[in-house]
């Protein structure tokens, strides 16, 4: 993947060899700078295009090994759903937190961290607009959100995932001290906008050894595609195991 400062390079030395050679310049540089803008915004929107900041979207195994993640709870109703069906299966999940909910289901967060689950910051207010804040904004959102965790479970979390995948150079700067290991994720299951039928049929289409999926733990329907999703895996000897199993990481400082 090229860098967002190597890609601002070639395109300068590239204009810089279309003014002195091409007739055509003006279309040229049209053309080139709507490249450099979408390089830009790939770099940005892809959490695991490792421009802006080092991340972990994939296990490098053979093992039929794989990890579940959950974002954007807790929520009172849908997690303990959750949870029960993770236990029924004796499988490891890890959950982003949103710390804006964790405020409202303290004990709910106490009781992911005792069933064996990994507790991950998935910052305070999961703002829309996130990704335009100053990266003094973001670091105080962020590490409200690890405060609050470790005041409920008395462990601090290393495990970091920016709202909607989103990074830039403000969050790089941000989380540069905080010493997180950043998540990203090899199968998106569109839970948020797709019927179970169709999340759970594209998610076993893809599915290898390796793969971290993103669900959510806040969608009314999420229960009905996990139980698809793990009576599949345990069908075809895939192994459901936390983050830091998997990936050979810290979960906690």
């Amino acid at each position: 993947m090229i860098k967002p400062g190597t890609s601002l390079v070639l395109f300068i030395i590239v204009l810089i060899l279309v003014y002195l050679f091409l007739p055509w310049k003006g279309i040229f540089f049209i053309i080139i700078t709507l490249l450099f803008l979408t390089h830009l915004v790939y770099c940005s929107a892809n959490i695991c295009s490792q421009a802006y900041i080092n991340t972990f979207c994939k296990a490098n195994t053979k093992e039929k090994k794989i990890a579940i993640t959950f974002d954007d709870g807790p929520d009172s109703k849908i997690t303990p759903e959750v949870l029960a069906l993770l236990d029924s299966y004796n499988a490891k999940a890890t959950f982003f937190c949103v710390g804006q909910n964790i405020a409202d289901n303290e004990e709910l967060l106490k009781s992911i961290d005792e069933k064996g689950h990994l507790i991950g910051n998935h910052t305070w207010s999961h703002a829309r607009w996130f990704d335009l804040f100053s990266s003094k904004k973001m670091k105080t959102d962020i590490e409200k959100t690890n405060d609050h965790i470790f005041e409920i479970i008395k462990k601090k979390t290393k495990l970091f995932r920016p709202p909607y995948g989103v990074t830039n150079p403000a969050l790089k700067k941000a989380i540069k001290n905080l010493n997180f290991n950043t998540i990203g994720w090899s199968i998106r299951s569109f839970d948020t906008i797709n019927s179970p039928e169709k999340t759970f049929k594209r998610i076993k289409k893809i599915l290898s050894s390796g793969d971290i999926i993103l669900f959510h733990d806040n969608q009314q329907h999420i229960v009905e595609i996990l139980e698809s999703f793990l009576e599949y895996a345990r069908n075809k000897n895939y192994e459901i195991v936390a983050l830091d199993e998997l990936l050979n990481i810290e979960a906690y400082e």
